[in-house]
């Protein structure tokens, strides 16, 4: 994120990540079963989510897209180089489940959490990537996806880079978007594990979840 907080800015630019810590992301990436985003992400910056920058393997990729709105030309539905499974609600549409089924993709259907078509609840999301074996899942937003695993309680670690800029603006996006927590009684609390300098100079911050 840059200095000021921001992920992306107002029209969407997000390259914030230099080519050190485009590196160390990657290795994150080959270290982990399986690297997880929301559909957003997807439908805005169509990520291939596969090891590139170092040598190691393809996590699994994981898209959570309740109503399927992800497009079947989307980067991780046609390539091959890596499964790939989305995790979609009862609400979905029937043909969309079967179209990317038929295009090889892995597509798990979990109930709409009470009085919410369309959403599913994270919980229920981890709990079936655990019974599929897979127990490091790295998540790379975006900020609403993020926001649910922090209201539910399911991350245990936060790393971020800090890059040296300045990108501002009220519309631009933060790492953990949604409605929020209220009272200090109710925000997360961080432990500061280690940190790091980027060539780039920015600096590398590894979070462990306190309590």
């Amino acid at each position: 994120m840059s200095a000021d907080g921001k992920i992306a800015s107002r029209t969407g630019e997000s390259r914030l990540s230099c080519p050190h810590d485009l590196r160390r992301l990657h290795s994150l990436r080959a270290s982990s079963d399986a690297v997880m985003v929301g559909a957003r992400t997807v439908i805005i910056d169509d990520p291939l989510l596969t090891t590139r920058y170092v040598k190691g393997p393809n996590p699994v990729r994981v898209v959570v897209d309740g109503r399927l709105s992800i497009p079947l030309n989307a980067r991780v539905v046609r390539d091959r180089s890596s499964r790939t499974v989305v995790v979609a609600s009862d609400a979905a549409p029937r043909d969309k489940v079967e179209a990317l089924r038929g295009l090889g993709v892995d597509v798990v259907t979990l109930p709409s959490v009470k009085g919410s078509p369309g959403v599913v609840s994270l919980t229920d999301v981890m709990r079936t990537l655990h019974d599929m074996g897979l127990r490091i899942v790295l998540v790379e937003g975006g900020g609403t996806l993020l926001w649910g695993l922090f209201r539910e309680g399911l991350v245990n670690e936060f790393r971020v880079t800090i890059a040296p800029y300045v990108v501002g603006g009220s519309s631009a996006v933060t790492p953990v978007e949604g409605q929020g927590f209220g009272s200090r009684g109710e925000w997360v609390r961080l432990r500061l594990v280690s940190y790091s300098r980027c060539r780039c100079g920015g600096v590398h911050l590894v979070f462990l979840v306190a309590g």
